[in-house]
């Protein structure tokens, strides 16, 4: 069995795409380059075919009325996934078009319905598996996007703290007393909601104090790699301004 796809941070790769001139205020173009780019690109690799299955697919009215994926509502968008039937669901189209079936069960004949119970049992817990994995993607953007309306500065510097931890191995120290008076005895305001301001930024983004962080938190001792950890910070805080200014 395959490793289990995982789209965690889908809401950075959304606020990306809606920077795109080209695709700026079109939900069901955004909703279409999803689809090649993340959610069905190992299937594309495969075969250029499948690709132009996306590309001339027709999509549903209220993603055509959505100006961005951020704001679609998320019932609607399960009901588009699922399908009232598993065949007729977002994967299952593709998964038991002819086109598909050619490619990748070239042995058998192109049609769900002649090919053998095993095969098909095989694909329709593919189109299980997918249409989960798309959905779930979908409810934790709409995690995200409501967490990074109510976040403050604490929060976000120890979720970044954690990210960077995972991110690097580097292990944490043993700190003694709470991680939260380290954090507001190097940065203020750590009680505000995080709006990714500018004045936010900026005390984020100093490098003293993020080098300070560092040396609270991890075991790490060369130059460089605190100076690469500074780094990732910076570009962790980033990302989450990003989406602060967005939600």
């Amino acid at each position: 069995m395959g490793k289990k796809e995982s789209f965690y941070n889908l809401i950075d790769y959304c606020i990306e795409i809606e920077g795109q001139e080209a695709l700026s205020g079109n939900g069901a173009e955004m909703f279409r380059k999803l689809l090649i780019e993340c959610f069905f690109q190992k299937e594309i690799t495969e075969s250029r075919k499948i690709e132009n299955m996306f590309k001339n697919m027709k999509m549903p009215a209220f993603l055509q009325d959505a100006g961005s994926i951020l704001e679609i509502d998320i019932e609607t968008l399960s009901a588009y996934i699922q399908g009232e039937m598993l065949k007729d669901s977002l994967s299952g189209g593709i998964y038991t078009s002819s086109e598909y079936l050619k490619i990748f069960y070239p042995h058998h004949a192109p049609s769900f319905g002649k090919l053998p119970s095993e095969v098909q049992q095989e694909i329709l817990n593919a189109i299980k598996s997918k249409n989960k994995t798309i959905l779930e993607a979908f409810e934790k953007l709409k995690s995200d996007s409501a967490a990074d309306k109510s976040r403050k500065v604490l929060t976000l510097i120890a979720l970044v703290i954690k990210n960077v931890h995972l991110k690097t191995g580097f292990p944490l120290k043993d700190l003694g007393r709470k991680s939260e008076d380290t954090i507001r005895g190097i940065f203020g305001n750590c009680d505000e909601v995080y709006r990714g301001q500018q004045r936010q930024q900026a005390d984020l983004d100093d490098d003293k104090k993020v080098k300070q962080l560092i040396k609270e938190f991890f075991v790490v001792k060369k130059f460089q790699d605190i100076a690469d950890m500074a780094e990732l910070f910076k570009a962790e805080f980033e990302r989450y301004r990003k989406r602060a200014l967005r939600a």
